[in-house]
Order: C-alpha cells, then sequence, then structure tokens
C-alpha cells in the first residue's frame, strides 16, 4: 500500500490514474462480475484505498494542485459510468458522499495541523449529514425498507416480520451519520500514517497519543449522549452515535499511550481491537467513556495541543 502511495505522489499524472483506476474499479466491480461476497469485498478495499489516496494528496500537495488531480480522477470516473452503466449517479455519489468530505477533513488537518481539530470538524459534517437525513427522512427510510423487501426471498412478510424489518431500518438510518463519521476519521487517520511513514516520521504516532478533545466537547458529550438516549430524538440520538465515536477515538489514544510502553505492547493493543471489533457494545462504550473522561483526570503525562 506504501508502494501505491509512493508511486501516485510522483506525479500529477501517476495521481490521477491511480485514484481515477481505483474509482473505476469501484464503481464497476460489481455490476460486472456480480453480487458475491468477493466482489462486494473488492469494490470496499479499492473504494476506501482511492479515498485514503485522495486525503494524502490533499496533505501533501495542498488543496489548489490536489483538487485539478482529483477533479480529473472524478470527472473519468463518472463519465465512464454514464456512457456503460448509463448512470453516473455511482461516480457522482462517490464524490460527494466521501471524497468531498475527506478532502475537506484532510485540508483542515493540513491548516490547523490538529487531530482533535479534525474530529471536531468531522463532527460538523456530521450534524450536517443529520440535518440533512432529517429533512429527507420519510423518503430514505420508506425506500431502503423496499429495497430491503425486494432483496429478499420466499413469502411474504408477516406482521412480526415486517415490525423487525421495520425496527432495522431505523436502526440503519440512526447509524448511518456515525458510520460515515467513523469512515471518514479512520481514511484521514491512515492518510496521515501514510504521509508520516513516507516522510520516515514517528509524528503521526505522538500526534495520536496526545489526542485530546478538551473540555468543552467532552461537556458537550455529557450532555448530549443521556438526553438522547432519554429523549429518543432521532436527530439527538444521531448525534449522540457521531460523539460517541469521535471520544473512543480519544480512548484509543489513551490505551495506545499506556500500552505502548510495555514488552508486549502489539499482542496487548491486537488484543484491545480484537475486543472493540466483536465486542464493541461493551468495550466501544468504555473506550468512549475513557476518553470523555480523560478531559478531566489526564490518564496521559503532558498531553499535547489540547482544545481548552
Amino acid at each position: 500500500m506504501l508502494a501505491l502511495a509512493r508511486f501516485t505522489l510522483k506525479g500529477p499524472y501517476q495521481a490521477a490514474a491511480i485514484v481515477g483506476l481505483l474509482a473505476i474499479l469501484a464503481v464497476f466491480i460489481v455490476p460486472v462480475v456480480g453480487l458475491s461476497p468477493v466482489s462486494l469485498f473488492l469494490t470496499l478495499a479499492t473504494n476506501l484505498l482511492a479515498v485514503v489516496l485522495v486525503g494524502l494528496i490533499i496533505l501533501t500537495q495542498g488543496l489548489g494542485p490536489g483538487l485539478k488531480v482529483i477533479a480529473s480522477s472524478a470527472i473519468a470516473a463518472s463519465l465512464l459510468a454514464w456512457m456503460v452503466l448509463k448512470s453516473p449517479e455511482a461516480g457522482i455519489s462517490m464524490v460527494v458522499l466521501q471524497w468531498l468530505p475527506v478532502i475537506f477533513l484532510a485540508q483542515t488537518l493540513r491548516s490547523t495541523k490538529s487531530l482533535a481539530m479534525t474530529l471536531l470538524a468531522g463532527i460538523a459534517l456530521g450534524v450536517v449529514v443529520i440535518v440533512l437525513q432529517g429533512l429527507f427522512w420519510t423518503e430514505l427510510e420508506a425506500s431502503w425498507f423496499a429495497q430491503l423487501v425486494q432483496r429478499g426471498e420466499g413469502p411474504q412478510l408477516n406482521q412480526e416480520q415486517t415490525q423487525q424489518l421495520g425496527q432495522f431500518v431505523r436502526l440503519m438510518m440512526l447509524l448511518f451519520p456515525s458510520s460515515l463519521y467513523l469512515m471518514y476519521m479512520l481514511v484521514i487517520l491512515v492518510a496521515r500514517w501514510m504521509q508520516a511513514r513516507l516522510a520516515d516520521s514517528k509524528g503521526f504516532g505522538q500526534e495520536f497519543c496526545a489526542l485530546t478533545l478538551g473540555k468543552p466537547a467532552a461537556l458537550v458529550a455529557v450532555l448530549v449522549v443521556p438526553l438522547g438516549l432519554w429523549l429518543q430524538q432521532t436527530w439527538l440520538l444521531s448525534l449522540a452515535f457521531v460523539i460517541v465515536i469521535a471520544f473512543m477515538f480519544q480512548g484509543i489514544a489513551v490505551v495506545h499511550s499506556k500500552l505502548a510502553p510495555r514488552k508486549q505492547s502489539f499482542l496487548l493493543l491486537l488484543l484491545f481491537y480484537v475486543l472493540l471489533v466483536f465486542a464493541w457494545q461493551i468495550a466501544g462504550i468504555l473506550t468512549s467513556i475513557t476518553g470523555i473522561v480523560d478531559n478531566w483526570l489526564v490518564f496521559r503525562k503532558k498531553p499535547e495541543n489540547p482544545i481548552n
């Protein structure tokens, strides 16, 4: 992956070619190969790699030169989707939902040189998504429900199954902004890691272990999360999920700073991430609580660049 990133940064033509090729593959794999676990995995992998490289280009080259390269790749992918699939929506939605937010966050990180500010800017993007989602909630919920029913096989759903499917769609709607936020921040972190590795720098590790969102943001979390769980308002619950993800990153930073000096740090961190993935209901919440409380108790020595 680093070799591909190094080749991408050799020049604007190489960057446009690699990002454009990955974007085209992400759009065409399923329509050409068919829907299967393998095709879905390849689509996800090529899509995420393209988005990571978009973030890396902005971090290393800046907004002006980076946008020229990215725009040419986006236009090529959208035009090819329009000519072959007779539908440019796939390419356009990829650019709007994935590339533009990552460009904004990468430029925020480049300008502020602060992971904390980038995470908070990501929360602002999450709020925008929640507002837009709220405006079209009924239509989106009905559309997702209809798509799931059409993809299902077998007899018609009974009343209980219909109710369960409706609850599942509602949960998907609630988690959609936080899922996007998680993806955006992971992409930015991987792009920043690549930037540091290509420069043979240890700066990313130091920045991440010092990540602190600050007391004002923590106070907002203390107010919004319990209020969302109590009132059960859809927009407030969606915002609470976004905030929980944000402070989960600070909690992960605390864990890294504590485990890194240990001799068996790799195994301990591996165990931590396994728990975070497979027992996320418990491990994720505890990690988020750790991130919130850290703003007052300061579990790490001399946190750098906190936002107070």
